[in-house]
């Protein structure tokens, strides 16, 4: 059975070169994400607006899942092809440790794994007990836990960021 790993991928660089992927990833999807990643289990890819940033920087988000994988190694390649660009891989499942995220830039990765005990802590501040139950309303308060997860584990990475857009 396939294990489904909600995934997000942020997207930092020149104002032109984020451009330039954003449409390779709009015109030829398969160069940049894998099937899976295009059409997961419980959606589709899907691309956020760009954001502008300083000194003429910009990013780009990308939601998705990835199917038995982090995807690390997959977007470690991808960066090859594009060293101009950074790369932070956000990868939550709270079934399969760990969760975390990942920086990315010219084929390298540096990790970030969410603390078990953060983990925890986040889910009881939303009231998630048990995410196996059909309860609907602990359904939406899991998901919201799992976004606050995503977000502190991108938010790891804002100083690394911030120095590469100050280079």
């Amino acid at each position: 059975m396939a294990n489904w790993v909600n995934a997000r991928l942020i997207v930092v660089g020149r104002r032109d070169d984020v451009q330039r992927f954003a449409r390779v990833a709009r015109e030829r999807t398969s160069t940049l994400f894998s099937p899976d990643m295009a059409s997961g289990e419980g959606d589709d890819l899907h691309a956020e607006r760009m954001e502008a940033l300083e000194r003429g920087f910009a990013k780009k988000e990308y939601r998705f899942q990835i199917r038995n994988d982090d995807g690390r190694t997959h977007f470690g390649r991808v960066s090859k092809g594009h060293p101009e660009l950074f790369f932070v891989l956000v990868y939550f499942d709270p079934n399969v440790p760990p969760s975390g995220s990942f920086f990315i830039s010219r084929g390298r990765a540096r990790s970030h794994v969410l603390p078990d005990r953060l983990m925890d802590a986040v889910m009881a501040k939303h009231g998630v007990v048990d995410n196996s139950d059909d309860d609907s309303d602990d359904d939406i308060r899991y998901w919201e836990a799992s976004w606050e997860l995503m977000d502190l584990a991108e938010a790891h990475w804002k100083k690394a960021l911030e120095r590469a857009i100050r280079g």
